[in-house]
């Protein structure tokens, strides 16, 4: 084989695989069969069922506006009367007089109005009766509470009360006991003090005289103290003097110096 032969052979090669590339690319760059069945369907969808979504829409439109036609139709088309319902009447009557059917249809108009009516007016009732009973069940509760307020308040302000009394009867009867105790201790101070002066028993003065302490009794006066002491009246002036005292008053528990001669 020459080389002429071989380069031409080598030409058609790369001529076939060319060629093949080619159809590989077109085949490639073409969508799929299904795809293209696919995209076809939905479009044919989509043409069947827009039109039949405004036949839908617009029956559903037209049907209520039929009927109120035919309704209009029929009310508004006379009855046929025959003749042994004809009756003849005058102008002034057939102007004054309505149809049947029309004063049927007032007298339910009139009906259906004094129901409507008295339906609004029971409901208006139950309403303000509602109203009454929650403004009384209110003013009730309201009262209670103030009620149960105030007796709250007077139980708080009597057991103050009762408190300050007890705390005003115990201090006074701590003032008591404490006036007590002072007396007491006074009264065994003075006691003392006198049982003292009585067990020293007072020595004789510059005068010769001893001095005796007398305790005044209940009953006792100047003129018996001297009565005891002196036999007479004459020691009533020597107790004033060596006592200091000016009348004849003297106090149940004080203490007397009675000066006796030796």
């Amino acid at each position: 084989m020459s080389r002429v032969q071989k380069n031409e052979k080598e030409n058609d090669q790369a001529g076939e695989l060319r060629s093949r590339i080619e159809r590989q690319k077109a085949k490639s760059s073409l969508p799929k069969r299904s795809k293209v069945h696919q995209n076809k369907k939905k479009k044919s969808k989509v043409k069947i069922k827009l039109p039949m979504i405004q036949l839908l829409a617009l029956f559903f439109i037209l049907l209520p506006i039929g009927f109120y036609s035919l309704y209009t139709y029929f009310q508004d088309r006379p009855l046929p009367v025959t003749k042994s319902d004809q009756v003849v009447l005058k102008e002034e009557d057939k102007e004054s007089i309505p149809t049947t059917a029309t004063a049927e249809d007032i007298k339910e108009k009139e009906s259906a109005k004094a129901e409507a009516e008295k339906e609004k007016e029971e409901a208006e009732a139950k309403a303000k009766a509602k109203a009454q009973q929650e403004a009384k069940e209110k003013a009730k509760a309201q009262q209670e509470a103030e009620e149960k307020a105030k007796v709250q308040r007077e139980a708080e302000a009597k057991a103050k009360a009762q408190q300050e009394a007890e705390e005003k009867a115990k201090a006074q009867q701590e003032a008591e006991e404490k006036a007590k105790a002072q007396q007491e201790a006074e009264e065994k101070a003075k006691k003392a003090a006198a049982e003292k002066k009585n067990v020293q028993a007072a020595k004789p003065d510059k005068e010769g005289y001893k001095v005796v302490l007398h305790t005044v009794q209940g009953e006792e006066t100047l003129f018996r103290i001297s009565m005891n002491y002196y036999k007479s009246q004459e020691g009533i002036a020597l107790i004033r003097e060596w006592n200091g005292l000016n009348g004849n008053e003297i106090s149940k528990g004080q203490v007397l110096k009675i000066p006796i001669k030796k």
